[in-house]
């Protein structure tokens, strides 16, 4: 048998992960590029039936694959984002165009949204008397290993999907000596773009400047190569991952996560948006 202690108090001191706001990744403003000519159309004003908007669509959106340069984008409250089309060889009829979404925002929030739930069973599992029933710590250690390392994997996938984001297509850096040019600053480790990527193309030396979160991050990382090449460490009571899952139990949900977006914001500030 087993109880809870202070289980109310645990769960109201709780600390909170971010929230982000989901919005697309290219703003039409902000695009450095000439534009010869732009054409605003409003069909909630046209008051044509749902079948002829969608024929008209349809006509502006074939014209705009098929002509070099052309740019569609809508608008998302008060900006205009630039639209993407998805055309799949399963129906070659049928087009998805919608605001492109970014990516690294999608990550960061689908990191958070597994950190928190591995964070409120961790703090379950510590607000209760010790107790000995191995079905129950077994079955509830699956879920917070499943929850936590998709988590970590995901939060390293924000960060590196992140610095790729920064690099242009003509780009090249010094690394270790050699010049290198994107696409092979691309295939850096993480470690190597945080250590000399950053700095060249920032001009921030964020382990200088933020030691706690760069140790965080780099803390994620590690965890990260863990999971992702999982390595037995056999020990005296011969079990396998004992040092992995005790490092997991350790972690710090939230200043991990937490370091993730501040590395971002530090680079591109409010590149990531807290909902309000």
């Amino acid at each position: 048998m087993y109880k809870r202690v202070n289980s109310h108090y645990k769960h109201s001191t709780m600390r909170q992960f971010k929230k982000i706001e989901l919005l697309p990744l290219t703003d039409f403003a902000n695009l450095d590029i000439h534009v010869v000519d732009e054409k605003h159309f409003d069909l909630t004003k046209l008051g044509i039936s749902q079948e002829a908007t969608k024929e008209l669509l349809s006509k502006i959106y074939s014209i705009a694959s098929k002509s070099p340069g052309v740019i569609i984008a809508s608008k998302v409250g008060d900006r205009n984002f630039v639209n993407t089309q998805v055309k799949t060889s399963r129906d070659k009829k049928k087009l998805f165009t919608f605001p492109e979404p970014n990516p690294i925002c999608i990550y960061y929030k689908s990191a958070n949204e597994h950190l928190e739930k591995s964070y409120s069973i961790k703090n379950k599992l510590y607000a209760e008397e010790q107790h000995f029933n191995i079905d129950y710590h077994y079955e509830s250690f699956i879920e917070y290993f499943q929850e936590t390392s998709e988590g970590i994997i995901l939060l390293s996938t924000t960060i590196e999907g992140f610095i790729n984001q920064l690099l242009e297509d003509n780009l090249e850096l010094t690394i270790d000596g050699s010049l290198k040019t994107k696409s092979e600053i691309e295939w850096c480790d993480i470690n190597t773009k945080l250590r000399q990527v950053i700095p060249q193309l920032t001009g921030i030396d964020f382990q200088q400047t933020n030691g706690k979160d760069y140790d965080n991050i780099c803390l994620i990382i590690e965890l990260r190569n863990d999971l992702i090449h999982l390595k037995r460490s056999i020990k005296a009571n011969v079990t396998n991952y004992q040092l992995l899952f005790k490092q997991l139990t350790e972690l710090d949900h939230i200043a991990c996560s937490d370091s993730i977006f501040t590395f971002i914001n530090t680079i591109i500030p409010n590149y990531l948006i807290e909902r309000e």
